[in-house]
């Protein structure tokens, strides 16, 4: 699958410095387009194939699980194994997009630990703001936003005041630990990842309707973040 990444940074004078769908059986099932998988969408497939009520033309396009150019009972079936968290292969359920952030955020941080670097701060405030530009890259493929603004205006609009930022966006990488490995290959990514001088990180995760993830992590310091170093 294709993928590609970027960085940018932001510190004090604004100078510059300065990673898509986490699959686990199934290929779509996301019904409704919400970025999960999950009950919701097996009920909107069964009101189809009982020909309660037509799925429209995103959903069907999600609703084919086997591939055979059928949506039926079969799909149905594999559809709710799979929101069971039962696949032929007894794999796990598929994490939740929360899930996949803090995950990434560990991974950065048993980096920065091995390096005898002090861990991030998980910051609640920060990931609100990284989940918003994760939307965001889905359609405007840029540091800066739809609105033309810099990045980092997500970042003060979630009620935060920084000294110091820098953002890593990321499509393509299908588990928190490709994500990973993607931005540490990256000399700017890398960078901001092990940066001694910043204090927080956010993570946001979106995942598209064809299934594709977008990544987005946020680093700061300044005022309006709390978390915990995960």
């Amino acid at each position: 699958m294709f993928k590609k990444a970027a960085a940018f940074a932001l510190a004090l004078t604004m100078m510059c410095t300065g990673m898509t769908a986490y699959a686990d059986s199934i290929k779509g099932g996301d019904l409704n387009g919400d970025g999960d998988i999950n009950v919701t969408d097996v009920v909107k497939l069964a009101a189809h194939v009982k020909s309660i009520r037509a799925l429209d033309s995103k959903g069907q396009a999600q609703a084919d699980l086997n591939g055979d150019g059928d949506i039926n009972v079969t799909d149905l079936n594999i559809l709710a194994a799979y929101v069971k968290g039962i696949s032929k292969t007894d794999k796990p359920a598929q994490p939740s997009l929360d899930e996949m952030a803090e995950e990434l955020a560990k991974l950065v941080n048993k980096e920065r630990r091995s390096r005898g670097l002090t861990p991030y701060v998980y910051s609640p405030e920060l990931s609100k703001a990284a989940a918003v530009r994760a939307k965001e890259i889905a359609s405007v493929w840029d540091h800066y936003r739809p609105d033309g603004t810099l990045c980092f205006t997500a970042i003060t609009q979630a009620g935060i005041s920084y000294t110091a930022a820098a953002e890593n966006i990321a499509e393509g990488q299908t588990t928190p630990q490709m994500a990973f490995d993607d931005f540490m290959h990256s000399t700017h990514h890398r960078e901001s990842m092990l940066d001694p001088n910043l204090t927080y990180i956010g993570i946001g995760v979106y995942r598209q309707s064809n299934g594709t993830l977008e990544w987005v992590q946020l680093f700061a310091s300044g005022s309006g973040m709390s978390g915990i170093c995960v």
